[in-house]
């Protein structure tokens, strides 16, 4: 039998620490959906305060390219990891280590990342995904002006040989690359490389589990506390997303009252059959009694509200036809107008029942 080595070649196994593939792919998950949850909050912003989130909500790209670049640099310089791997107790290492003295009286600490790493995960975590958005978004646009099928007359010139290039080129970039990551899923399910990602080769950076002795203050800090809240309130945000969305119980009343959107207005008296003798005539259709009080309308000029007589703020379109204000048009509709509650959920002009789900902002 041979000796046990006194010094054994290789150091204490750090297998423990090693994240599986399905604690990496949740946090990498966990990323995408922030940018949806983020464009939904400023949409919700942008409808009811137009005036100071509607130029965010065109540029919601850069805003969240903006945000995410605070947060992710904030943890990569703090914890040394980005914002869902600190979610998940996970850290990036380097890979070059420092090896202990034997006899050191200090604890074992796992070693930082240099400021090259942390600005090259930086730079991935935040210009990757603003890239792939602006290339699908531009793909998107550009293809279906390609197609002479789906191509409208007004589209505008057509596309050059940089453009169409890239229309034929990027489905073949945007699958090689999806392949390249899926190719790194199975190589570190199968231990077969110790990187989860590409970039993470090239950084010489991989992920571990966060020990506990690593920060031994971090349970007595408020922020400490704030990453257990994320799960439910990305929740709340989802279920608002999905009961103010057109499909949701919340909508049922617009389905309704669409049956009882030509009430209000009566049919036209029909003519008689035989006019010279006056026989078969049918009776005079009578008024309805209790029909819908409307506004009295003159020669509106273009460009004025019909409700205010001023021009538009906001331009807002009712399912009848009408151009009126936002503001008008929401206070006629929630029984805050002139007619109060007599006018609540009709058309403050033609009378037909209107939803305020029905009020569509246009811009003039």
């Amino acid at each position: 039998m041979p000796p046990t080595p006194l010094f054994p070649e290789s150091g204490p196994s750090n297998a423990h620490l090693r994240p599986h593939l399905v604690e990496l792919i949740p946090q990498e998950q966990l990323r995408l959906v922030l940018h949806p949850v983020f464009r939904y909050v400023l949409t919700y912003l942008a409808h009811h305060y137009p005036r100071y989130f509607l130029r965010i909500v065109n540029r919601h790209e850069e805003a969240f390219a903006l945000v995410l670049l605070l947060v992710e640099r904030h943890h990569l310089w703090k914890h040394d990891a980005s914002l869902s791997e600190y979610f998940y107790q996970l850290r990036l290492v380097p890979d070059h280590t420092p090896t202990p003295r034997l006899g050191s009286v200090h604890p074992t600490t796992t070693p930082r990342l240099s400021n090259r790493q942390r600005w090259g995960m930086l730079l991935v975590l935040v210009g990757l995904p603003y890239i792939r958005a602006r290339a699908d978004d531009a793909y998107d646009r550009w293809s279906t002006q390609n197609d002479p099928e789906l191509a409208l007359a007004d589209q505008g010139p057509p596309l050059n040989r940089a453009q169409r290039l890239f229309v034929g080129a990027y489905p073949w970039i945007s699958t090689g690359f999806e392949a390249t990551l899926l190719a790194y899923d199975f190589a570190y399910l199968f231990n077969r490389t110790p990187y989860f990602r590409p970039w993470m080769r090239w950084l010489g950076v991989h992920v571990e589990r966060r020990q506990d002795v690593e920060d031994p203050n971090a349970a007595q800090s408020l922020l400490a506390k704030l990453p257990p809240l994320l799960p439910p309130l990305l929740l709340m945000l989802k279920f608002a997303q999905w009961w103010y969305s057109p499909t949701s119980p919340r909508s049922l009343p617009t389905t309704q009252a669409s049956k009882s959107l030509h009430t209000s207005v009566l049919p036209p008296r029909p003519l008689p059959i035989l006019p010279e003798s006056g026989l078969l005539t049918p009776p005079a259709t009578p008024g309805s009694e209790d029909g819908p009080v409307g506004y009295t309308i003159g020669a509106a000029e273009f460009g004025h509200c019909p409700i205010c007589h001023n021009k538009w703020q906001n331009a807002a379109i009712l399912p009848s036809g009408w151009v009126v204000c936002w503001r008008c048009g929401w206070d006629a509709i929630t029984g805050e107008g002139e007619l109060g509650e007599a006018g609540k959920g009709k058309c403050p002009i033609t009378g037909v029942a209107v939803h305020q789900s029905e009020l569509r902002r246009v811009l003039v």
